[in-house]
């Protein structure tokens, strides 16, 4: 069975509840003020194909890497130094980090990926491995 799993390095499988209680607490996405991207994930007949909002972020803001089949999207906004001392800024609810990384299965292809950015949407097409043929060994 091939699973796409959201990579979590600073937790362990201690049990669900625990795991869940502490997500909040230790999961990178919810420190250094980085938020998850929503996404979608769809398993077709030769891909994996994915769909990460990232609204308001241009193509140069985002970084998309694979290393050793974990696969993380990561999106940050240059901070902008121009508030001056008098303003107050009331309310800011605008998101400027994302950070998301997802354990890919074995069958996917790290060399064959595609990646579009179109209005906020960063699509990614992970090819998968062709299936190899048992290979018979001959005993002499």
């Amino acid at each position: 069975m091939n699973r796409i799993v959201t990579y979590k390095p600073f937790t362990r499988a201690l049990s669900p509840v625990w795991d869940n209680f502490m997500e909040d607490f230790f999961d990178i996405s919810m420190s250094d003020n980085f938020k998850k991207p929503v996404t979608d994930i769809i398993e077709k007949d030769a891909s994996y194909d994915f769909e990460i909002e990232l609204p308001g972020f241009s193509e140069n803001e985002i970084d998309v890497r694979i290393e050793e089949n974990v696969l993380t999207i990561k999106a940050e906004k240059e901070s902008k130094e121009e508030k001056k001392e008098k303003d107050k800024h009331l309310i800011s609810e605008r998101v400027e980090k994302y950070y998301r990384s997802f354990i890919l299965p074995e069958n996917a292809d790290e060399e064959k990926i595609r990646a579009k950015f179109d209005s906020g949407i960063l699509a990614l097409e992970i090819l998968k491995k062709e299936k190899k043929e048992a290979k018979k060994i001959n005993i002499k």
